[in-house]
């Protein structure tokens, strides 16, 4: 009996995944997001890569917001407070319509891909 009673108390019903939600910010956005998954050399490092964009800190925000996007003209990659109607979310959702690939290549996780959508739809600011 007091095997039984060791191993309940031993198993913590309790969540032990209890992480905050980070802040909709750039800063957030670029160190969940664009470093670890677009910023580097061949791909979004340099702005010689793909779509000649570059998500390097600094310098992501004047190349997203508000800007054509290069692969289809008629779409902005970044629409502030229009996650939905950005083209960069698009991208990361691989949604219809997009050209090219899903970006990144390896895919984002559900929570990162929601942090770009809050921040863009909290109005996008260089923050």
């Amino acid at each position: 009996m007091l095997l039984v009673l060791l191993t309940a108390c031993a198993t913590d019903p309790t969540p032990t995944d209890t992480a905050v939600p980070l802040e909709p910010t750039l800063t957030n956005v670029q160190a969940e997001v664009f470093g670890p998954s677009c910023a580097f050399s061949g791909c979004h490092g340099d702005g010689k890569g793909s779509a000649h964009l570059s998500l390097k800190q600094g310098v992501a925000y004047a190349n997203l917001v508000g800007i054509a996007a290069d692969g289809d003209a008629t779409q902005t990659r970044v629409i502030p407070g229009d996650a939905e109607g950005s083209y960069l979310v698009m991208k990361l959702e691989d949604a219809s319509g997009i050209t090219g690939d899903v970006m990144p290549s390896t895919p984002l996780d559900a929570d990162r891909i929601q942090l770009v959508r809050d921040w863009i739809d909290a109005g996008a600011q260089d923050n």
